[in-house]
């Protein structure tokens, strides 16, 4: 046994050792689940299985280069040096479907290269089909018709089941609009983030010699957050897996907080009944939090009647009690928070990044941001706004996927007069009538054809003309460039001909934000030079570059260090920090009110939310709620939050607002139980 796997505890040092056959780890939060996957990786190779033989699937892109960080480091090669099992598939569940879609997906009508569709894409063509149904915006938003495609998609129910049973809008109507989104998708050769999983599922399904392939290069399967996977993902890992059923899946039942966008509890809690003959190792040794922190997220999750029975184990001291505060309002609440942060930089000489303020919806974000200001205390708001979200940076890169892919026209739309050309909306809107009767050709098709034969578009202006002529040529000119020369010093080239900066003037900005912009485009140089780095001699094209950064753009940035973290609980998961603040603890805010009314499923996937916020913590661990919150612009009294009064009282270190002699009501519960005696 190597000396890294004798560090591990007993219940670990199971899991690493079980090689072959299903394997369910129950990892609760804080027990080393990763440093489990990768010694169980580890041990794998070492056993003899190669490396190309291995996938391993988790949710995020940061999740899957920390492990691809720690294998480096466990995997020793020869004469001292280390290799990081090179061959091995680490990857998220979207970016092994595009990995099987880039091999494949011309066997479903497509042709390579393809452009993969952000949300926002997305939302560009239901749109464009609402308009061409004479219905407003304001219908697509009420209507949530995005949400319902992307659940659809991953039900893995057949489209007229799935549209009789959603409640929202006529089944016909779902029906029409989802044929027309997903027409229009393949007549502009792209693919949404769900199809990265719904059709290699469908290639795996109807092509068995694609399976069979991938099957006899695959043997061994893991599986991170495995309590996160919906429907389709599990049947994706389960078909792939199914011959030899070497899988082994790591998750908590107790943080599985995204049913609204698809998880399935059920699947990990069910894994069994699938896999009867699969071995199950709890990991219940926190090695995070303090013993008094654990014991409130025990007594909190052990109310969910539907959850495989586990127990925190405090490997660490008993730590000092939480600390209660009912503020009088949610400014009072802002500032305590924000003085105690101050505080404990001053005298207990902590850093900013220790400390993380979690709170239930993003709206509660503002008020903590602008004391802290005032204080000159640095933060981040975790999900603001995210570099790929910047118009220079989606510009840029929607000239590289009109590049890549000619059909994709959401991107030439986009582009066609950005820097501004004096193509106006006219002359677009010209343009595309002259498709009208024609399927097949495209847009950019279009344009290259009236170059061509300018009687076509009669009344066009010779400086409109001239305009798409050296269009036409730029995009010809620079595919060649991109064929012939690296991805990075193509996206150089492509910058310095574009002349950004001249745009950037023309949009107001002073120069230092016209300098700012032009780093934020440097830095997708940047990613392709990293990218060719990385790949150690191998051949990175332009799709390769997109498909990165298409995966790249639906994964949370990283949050800068130096700074205090303001963080919804849901974007919290998988985080830790040394002093974590847990706001906004009232009836209706956290737990929210939709939730509770909806189901007991909602209010059971609330607990979990509070247990995922509670052990974020290390060392300090802060609650507070208020006495009232405005609502619509009305002061309003709340009542504290059921999920609150779980905590052990004894747990707790109230702290009474400024000027207030009255204790906060501590138990919502009793007052329920005497309410019930009533």
């Amino acid at each position: 046994m190597s000396p890294t796997v004798e560090k591990l505890n007993p219940e670990q040092n199971t899991a690493v050792n079980h090689l072959h056959g299903p394997l369910l780890i129950f990892a609760a939060a804080g027990t080393g689940k990763t440093r489990v996957i990768t010694h169980r990786i580890q041990k794998l190779i070492q056993a003899g299985i190669p490396p190309g033989a291995i996938v391993a699937v988790t949710f995020t892109n940061k999740a899957a280069r920390e492990m691809r960080d720690r294998l480096g480091k466990l995997l020793p090669g020869k004469n001292g040096r280390r290799q990081s099992g090179r061959g091995m598939v680490l990857a998220t569940f979207h970016s092994l479907g595009n990995r099987i879609l880039r091999d494949h997906i011309c066997e479903l009508g497509y042709h390579l290269p393809y452009s993969i569709f952000s949300a926002d894409d997305s939302l560009s063509l239901l749109a464009e089909i609402y308009t061409e149904k004479k219905m407003t915006l304001e219908n697509l938003k009420e209507d949530r018709i995005q949400t319902l495609i992307s659940f659809y998609k991953n039900s893995e129910e057949p489209r007229e089941t799935f549209a009789e049973k959603q409640t929202r809008v006529p089944a016909d109507f779902f029906l029409e609009v989802l044929t027309a989104y997903e027409e229009k998708l393949k007549y502009l050769n792209a693919v949404d983030f769900d199809d990265l999983i719904r059709l290699p599922v469908r290639l795996l399904r109807d092509f068995p010699g694609i399976l069979q392939g991938y099957r006899k290069r695959w043997s061994h399967f893991l599986v991170d957050e495995f309590q996160d996977t919906n429907p389709i993902q599990y049947n994706f890992i389960k078909t792939l897996s199914a011959d030899k059923k070497n899988i082994c899946v790591v998750g908590d039942d107790d943080q599985s907080i995204y049913a609204w966008r698809g998880a399935d509890l059920n699947i990990i809690l069910g894994f069994h009944r699938d896999y009867p003959e699969a071995q199950v190792v709890k990991l219940e040794r926190n090695y995070r939090s303090t013993a008094r922190i654990l014991e409130a997220a025990s007594h909190v999750i052990a109310n969910n009647v539907e959850r495989a029975p586990k127990v925190l184990k405090a490997t660490g001291l008993a730590g000092e009690l939480i600390k209660l505060y009912a503020a009088p309002d949610e400014v009072q609440e802002a500032i305590y928070v924000s003085d105690t942060i101050k505080t404990s930089l001053i005298r207990r000489r902590r850093k900013p990044e220790d400390f993380a303020i979690l709170f239930r919806t993003n709206f509660q974000s503002r008020l903590f941001e602008q004391e802290l200001r005032k204080r000159n205390i640095p933060l981040h708001v975790v999900g603001g706004y995210k570099f790929f979200e910047r118009r220079e940076i989606r510009d840029l890169i929607a000239y590289l996927r009109l590049l890549a892919n000619p059909r994709d026209e959401l991107s030439l739309l986009r582009i066609i007069n950005r820097p501004v050309r004096g193509i106006g909306e006219k002359t677009i809107a010209r343009m595309q009538s002259l498709r009208e009767g024609e399927t097949s050709r495209s847009l950019f098709d279009s344009l290259a054809l009236i170059v061509s034969e300018p009687g076509l578009l009669p009344g066009l202006k010779k400086e409109a003309m001239a305009e798409l002529v050296e269009f036409l040529n730029l995009i010809e000119e620079e595919r060649k460039n991109f064929t012939k020369n690296k991805v990075s010093a193509s996206i150089q080239g492509l910058i310095k001909r574009l002349d950004f900066r001249r745009q950037f003037l023309r949009d107001g900005d002073e120069e230092s934000a016209v300098r700012a912009r032009e780093l934020n485009l440097q830095e997708l140089v940047n990613m392709a030079a990293y990218m060719e780095q990385d790949a150690q001699g191998e051949e990175v094209s332009l799709f390769d570059f997109l498909g990165r950064i298409s995966l790249l753009t639906a994964d949370d940035d990283d949050a800068p260090g130096g700074r205090v973290q303001l963080i919804t609980v849901h974007q919290s998961k998988g985080l830790e920090f040394p002093v974590v603040f847990v706001a906004g603890l009232e009836e209706g805010t956290f737990p929210s009110r939709r939730s509770v009314e909806e189901s007991e499923a909602g209010l059971a996937e609330e607990r979990r939310l509070f247990y995922v916020a509670l052990t974020r913590a290390r060392e300090d661990l802060y609650l507070s709620y208020c006495l009232s919150r405005r609502r619509a612009g009305a002061l309003v009294e709340c009542e504290v939050g059921r999920l609150l009064s779980e905590v052990p009282t004894h747990l707790l270190d109230v702290i009474h607002a400024e000027g207030s002699e009255e204790s906060p009501p501590l138990s919502l519960a009793d007052r329920l139980s005497a309410s019930r005696l009533d």
